[in-house]
């Protein structure tokens, strides 16, 4: 009986959500269209996730991102991006695998210049899925970001992968 207990007075009070958790991140992104005859492309991934709901093994919140591929080889996107998320804690290991689903807008340019280039924004949706590693107090290293997003306007995917830094902002 008193195992019993002990064991519904802990499931009670690991199932309270802790404190919310705010970061911001950036980091380096290598990239490829799937569209032929583009070059692989290197920039830039940043942005800021909120986590609201906070329990012992999963975390839920909202990340926003934009991704910043400079025009290379007459080649570009350009990309903002939100949707929820979930994180995973890992008992005795500083590592939080995470997954979300995303869908903003984004513009393509791609092609050899003059008729058949072509340059167009429109509706993006994907997926991402990576890992942080807790390195100091309020830093995670992004040890990998993987993102398949599809553009609607050029009909193109776009594979990433990213590693960087990402900042906790403490608050109560």
């Amino acid at each position: 009986m008193r195992s019993t207990l002990a064991l519904l007075a802990f499931g009670i009070a690991t199932a309270v959500p802790s404190h919310a958790q705010l970061a911001v991140y950036s980091g380096f992104t290598t990239s490829k269209l799937t569209t032929s005859n583009t070059p692989r492309l290197n920039g830039a991934t940043f942005g800021a996730y909120y986590d609201s709901q906070r329990f012992p093994v999963i975390n839920f919140g909202i990340d926003v991102r934009g991704t910043v591929m400079p025009v290379k080889d007459n080649t570009g996107v350009t990309l903002v991006t939100a949707g929820p998320r979930a994180v995973f804690h890992l008992p005795l290991i500083p590592l939080r695998p995470y997954g979300e689903a995303m869908v903003g807008g984004g513009k393509v340019q791609y092609g050899s210049g003059g008729i058949g280039t072509y340059n167009s924004g429109g509706f993006a949706a994907g997926v991402a899925a990576g890992a942080d590693l807790h390195i100091l107090p309020l830093i995670d290293w992004r040890v990998i970001d993987y993102s398949f997003i599809r553009l609607e306007g050029p009909r193109a995917n776009q594979n990433s992968i990213t590693t960087g830094i990402v900042v906790r902002i403490p608050f109560s």
